[in-house]
């Protein structure tokens, strides 16, 4: 529990290892609550909000433990935020790798060398971390090493032992503290390699390119993906289109019913149903379905049989007849009192002055 409120300490201070922890810890977690929550956008600008904070609080940190200017404090969290918008924004995978840029912000700051001493696990501050390093040292003492008996071993056995136990001892602190200073003596060096009066002006230019082609990149991947996506939807809908035939001559009969022709010249009735999971209510080819959508019921006991009566996407139904049937179908909804189809009833009062009107429809009335 410490250690979750020292990640939200602003007066502490982290050392370089803690710092670079973090935030690689902060941006590999943002890239998988985002791919996670990337069916809400508004989740996952909450996930960057809290890893830019918890970013925020550990530069202040690193800020303080390396004496410098407050006015680094947005250039890790700003260009992590910035970002992190991009990514969610876009909504494509290929916006991951723009983290490399927060990402050189950040080791960039690592390379201060640290002005603080006692540390406790990178951090140090108000909040008190000291219990975990006594039980780590309680573990270690209550091992019992091996020891020589003085009055078992020569005098002179037992002095070359423990001069030999020092000079190890003293070679590992040695080699330590050499490890220690080298860490801590390259990433200065890079700094100061990079940024001193000479370079600095080069290097913030390679990075300054570096950004922009990445954001060009970005926007270019991310309009290609567009345009196959626009394709693929224009080609699905041109299939549809293709796979369903075409219906004109619409007219709307007085009981809230439309009668199309297809292709074909084959009729269609059309009108609102019920939703339903089913596309297909029946099919003549297979003989499946409500078999109240078979045929097409008059009042006075005529009928003739449907091709097929499907659902569209809009909720509407569409009941096609064959072209055969035409002539028939159309003097039928013009004479007769009422139908019904699919377990609708639909009257038919008014519909022989409608379908007259009509110049399609008249012709077969008129016969």
């Amino acid at each position: 529990m410490l250690l979750l409120k020292s990640l939200f300490c602003l007066t502490g201070s982290d050392n370089r290892r803690r710092f670079i922890a973090i935030h690689l810890s902060c941006y590999f977690l943002f890239t998988v609550a985002s791919a996670v929550l990337s069916f809400s956008g508004l989740l996952s600008f909450f996930a960057l909000l809290f890893f830019v904070g918890i970013c925020t609080f550990s530069t202040k940190r690193r800020l303080n433990d390396a004496n410098l200017n407050i006015n680094w404090l947005l250039a890790p969290a700003g260009s992590f935020l910035i970002t992190g918008l991009i990514i969610i924004m876009s909504g494509y995978s290929t916006s991951y790798w723009l983290l490399i840029f927060p990402l050189v912000i950040s080791t960039l700051l690592m390379t201060y060398k640290s002005q603080k001493d006692n540390h406790i696990l990178g951090y140090f501050g108000n909040v008190d971390l000291s219990h975990y390093v006594k039980q780590k040292s309680a573990h270690h003492e209550s091992r019992i090493e091996p020891t020589f008996n003085n009055n078992d071993v020569p005098h002179s056995q037992s002095s070359s032992y423990h001069e030999t136990s020092h000079t190890v001892v003293q070679r590992v602190e040695t080699s330590k503290n050499s490890n220690f200073k080298s860490d801590y003596d390259i990433g200065e060096a890079i700094r100061l390699k990079l940024f001193n009066n000479k370079n600095a002006v080069l290097t913030i230019t390679i990075l300054t390119i570096l950004v922009i082609m990445a954001m060009i990149v970005t926007a270019i991947i991310s309009s290609s993906n567009e345009d196959k996506n626009t394709t693929q939807q224009n080609n699905e809908l041109a299939t549809k289109t293709q796979s369903e035939p075409a219906m004109l001559h619409e007219v709307t009969l007085p009981d809230n019913f439309s009668l199309l022709v297809s292709s074909f010249d084959g009729i269609i009735i059309r009108w609102e149903g019920d939703s339903t999971n089913i596309r297909f209510l029946w099919q003549q080819q297979t003989a499946q379905g409500d078999e109240s959508c078979m045929a097409i019921t008059f009042n006075n006991g005529d009928k003739i049989r449907t091709l097929n009566v499907i659902q569209q996407n809009d909720g509407d139904y569409l009941a096609k007849f064959s072209p055969l049937d035409t002539k028939v179908l159309i003097r039928y909804l013009a004479i007769r009192s009422s139908f019904k189809l699919c377990g609708y009833k639909f009257s038919l009062n008014g519909s022989q002055s409608t379908l007259g009107k009509h110049s399609y429809y008249s012709k077969f009335i008129d016969e």
